[in-house]
């Protein structure tokens, strides 16, 4: 379609009144746990038909569901190929709802390798797309930042530094302040929480974050169980806790524990077993931030397929994988990535355990004051309502 006729028809649509009706796309499970808070606060404003991409925990909160994101949700080049039947799926289903529906607005949160598809879908249909959680540009492919421009008409970032590289452009971004900040917080005491998971005589407290997808469980619990064996010698009763991330069984984590390590598996009490762990041992994602916000001494790993790891190496700008590292610019949280030694990784956490974490703790207070205290959910709805009033005037 010629670049004016999108024009027009962009008009065309902005013109006309509002209809009620927003589509909704993550790819995996932080993004699904944002897009739900946004959702809920939305609905307390507004009366709005919500639909898209996600899985149970959108579905629960009211949205109708075109196509569950966890058979589409990867962590590499090399993992695109086993998926491309059920991507190829995905998108021919978002394309087919947009063009039926028309809805008022789309919202990306996260998930920048198929939302950027998303957005150019939209674009062509002349829907207003709003990007919550934009692509980490700063880190990798900044080149992306012209086609953002082109095809977001708005950016909400969550972290300090965003706004400013969005602002160089001249993309219309605000800045909300990062979501954990105010929602990552335990619900039981220490004492409330050890007593549940009747852990009381157990020293040291040794978390395990696999990963929320089914590919990172496999590549790092065998790395996972042998640096707890390593471990577990040099105490007389570690108690070993390992949350497991929505839409995760048990029995698929359990599978690889064949040393029989006793572990403790757990539903809903992430944020505990964060906080009043004395130290854990996360695969690389949103956990590292909850983590950092809990002030937990962390130690990250990640391991992805080989040529999706030469590739990451190429592109990469970043010299660390964790968000706290990136944001604090140096290594606050040890990292192991792709060469996964299970022996140094004992070796590091065994060092934090006996040494004490001082430093950490320092360094983790900065983090949280840099990402300033607001209400991130509530200024991120506002400004929904906010572009949505520009756009179309009265909401009805």
């Amino acid at each position: 379609m010629p670049t004016g006729l999108k024009k027009i028809l962009y008009k065309a649509i902005s013109n006309n009144l509002f209809n009620n009706k927003i589509v909704i796309v993550t790819g995996e499970l932080s993004g699904e746990i944002h897009a739900c808070n946004v959702i809920k606060k939305i609905k307390e404003s507004l009366n709005i038909e919500f639909s898209g991409i996600g899985s149970n925990m959108l579905e629960e909160a009211g949205v109708q569901i075109i196509h569950d994101y966890k058979n589409i949700s990867l962590t590499g080049i090399n993992e695109i190929f086993p998926k491309l039947k059920h991507i190829w799926t995905a998108f021919r289903r978002i394309k087919n709802h947009l063009k039926h529906i028309k809805p008022s607005l789309v919202i990306l949160v996260d998930f920048p390798g198929f939302n950027m598809r998303v957005a150019k879908i939209a674009k062509k249909y002349g829907i207003p797309v709003l990007y919550f959680i934009p692509p980490q540009i700063w880190a990798w492919r900044q080149g992306r930042i012209k086609t953002i421009k082109k095809i977001i008409d708005k950016v909400i970032c969550i972290l300090p530094f965003e706004k400013k590289l969005y602002d160089a452009y001249n993309i219309d971004a605000t800045y909300v302040g990062h979501p954990f900040l105010n929602n990552v917080k335990p619900l039981l005491t220490k004492e409330e929480f050890i007593n549940k998971v009747a852990i009381k005589s157990k020293i040291p407290i040794i978390t395990l974050m696999p990963g929320s997808r089914n590919n990172e469980i496999v590549k790092h619990m065998p790395i996972l169980i042998k640096t707890i064996e390593s471990i577990a010698p040099h105490f007389n009763k570690p108690a070993i806790l390992l949350p497991l991330a929505e839409g995760i069984d048990q029995n698929t984590v359990g599978a690889f524990n064949t040393g029989n390590i006793q572990i403790n598996y757990l539903k809903g009490l992430t944020y505990e077993a964060l906080s009043y762990c004395d130290v854990a041992i996360i695969a690389s994602g949103s956990a590292t931030m909850e983590a950092a916000i809990l002030g937990t001494p962390t130690i990250v790993i990640y391991k992805i397929s080989k040529l999706s790891y030469i590739i990451a190496k190429l592109l990469v700008k970043s010299k660390y994988i964790s968000l706290p590292n990136i944001i604090a610019g140096k290594e606050i949280f040890p990292e192991f990535i792709q060469d996964l030694d299970p022996e140094k990784i004992a070796e590091k956490a065994l060092y934090m355990l006996n040494n004490g974490t001082d430093r950490i703790d320092e360094e983790l207070t900065k983090i949280r004051k840099e990402l300033d205290n607001m209400d991130s959910y509530e200024l991120t709805k506002n400004t929904i309502i906010d572009f949505l009033q520009k756009t179309y005037g009265t909401l009805s």
